[in-house]
Parts: structure tokens; sequence; C-alpha cells
């Protein structure tokens, strides 16, 4: 059996850093959200690099598109959330935008191997509070954020997103590492890095695999994550 070359990359922010990964060979390649919201990339840049993305996976069926916190806050139909960076007179533009494309955007991926790959990760407390919405395995809050896009809004008491029972477009890897979910690993972006992070969330014991958290958000330094 071939073994899969898959590699991730982290927030784009409206880089355009991806297109140089295009030629490589991969099977498959994820990429980690945040297409919108940077400081340094103008609105008109952002909005066509996002377009070009979803041109790209639309005809590319391996690029995989993950929705970030920074795309969330400028959906349609849920609650006020408005994060730093949030640019509110192109929200219009970059609503038309995120909408016609939500078919390509999923919160979270799954690998055969029980690998996750979000935004930011799935922590067993948020599990445990999406029973209510007919969760009960990871691959099922894609369909309850269909359902319901409000279940990935921001919870907690930290302002930053470090609490356990933020959703995958928030947590934090202090809290996800502290209450990771049993029997999966999980690459993530959402908290930048100067380099890709690897940590171990629990080790192997009695024919079990030692489980770890990938940090891929490595902002412009054009870092990938193979595996």
């Amino acid at each position: 059996m071939k073994r899969l070359k898959r590699l991730v990359m982290g927030d784009v922010h409206g880089r355009d850093l991806w297109k140089r990964h295009l030629e490589k060979d991969f099977s498959e390649f994820y990429i980690l959200g945040d297409y919108f919201d940077s400081f340094d990339v103008s609105f008109e840049f952002q909005l066509e690099n996002f377009l070009e993305l979803c041109k790209a996976a639309r005809t590319d069926s391996r690029i995989k598109l993950c929705l970030g916190n920074h795309d969330y806050h400028y959906l349609k139909n849920i609650f006020s959330q408005e994060y730093s960076g949030f640019q509110s007179g192109k929200l219009p533009g970059i609503r038309k935008a995120l909408e016609e494309n939500m078919d390509l955007i999923k919160v979270l991926y799954v690998t055969e191997d029980r690998i996750i790959i979000s935004h930011a990760g799935v922590s067993t407390t948020f599990m445990r509070r999406m029973k209510a919405h007919g969760v009960h395995k990871p691959e099922d809050i894609n369909t309850a954020f269909l359902q319901d896009r409000n279940v990935l809004t921001f919870s907690g008491a930290n302002i930053y997103g470090d609490d356990v029972t933020q959703s995958p477009i928030w947590i934090r890897p202090v809290s996800l590492i502290k209450d990771h979910l049993a029997g999966y690993s999980q690459i993530v972006g959402h908290t930048e890095r100067a380099d890709i992070g690897i940590f171990t969330m629990e080790k192997a014991s009695a024919g079990k695999k030692t489980l770890t958290l990938v940090i891929c958000d490595t902002g412009d330094r054009d870092l990938v994550y193979w595996f």
C-alpha cells in the first residue's frame, strides 16, 4: 500500500504562501484556515487570495480547507462576535466570498490513522458538550456545524481562548494538551510560533501509541508539516 504524503499549512491571513507548495508531490494538502484579518496584507489581496485558493480546491480535491476563527466571525447566522483584526467595513465582501465557498470548508478532518486536523483542536470537554447536538465522534462536529453554526461560538472565561470549553476554532494548546481527546493525535494552527512544534499529549502504554499535538502556525515563515 502506497504511503500518503500529506502536508499541512497553518493560518493564511491573506498570504499566498500556499501557492509555493502546489507543485510538490503530495496526496493531501490541508490548510488550517484564518483566510482573512491581516495587519499587513491589503483587503483586496486577502480577498483575491482566498478566491484563488477556493478555485484551486475546486479543481484539485487533494486540497482540504479548514475553518478558522478569523473566518467564522464573518459568517451569517452567528451570535455577534468580532475578534482582533475584524474588518467591519469589509464585512459584506468577505461574507459573500465565504458563503459562496462554504461547501469547500470543514471544521475538521479526521484521517484513517486517527489524526484530527483543525484550526485549533478538539477537547474532551467540547466533545462532551456536543453530545446534545448528536456528536459522538469528532467527524460529527462538521454535521452539527451545518445544522447550527453557533456550536462554535466563543466560550469560557479566558479572552485568548485558553479554556477547555472552547471549540475547534478557538481552544489554545495549553488547554488542549490538558484536556486532549483520548485516542487521537491532533494537528492545529491558531497559535503562532517561530517553528513547527510537536508536543506529547499521552505517552504510549499497553499497546496504545503516543498521542502528539503538532502546531503549524508559523506566520509568514512558510513552514509546512509533512506526515
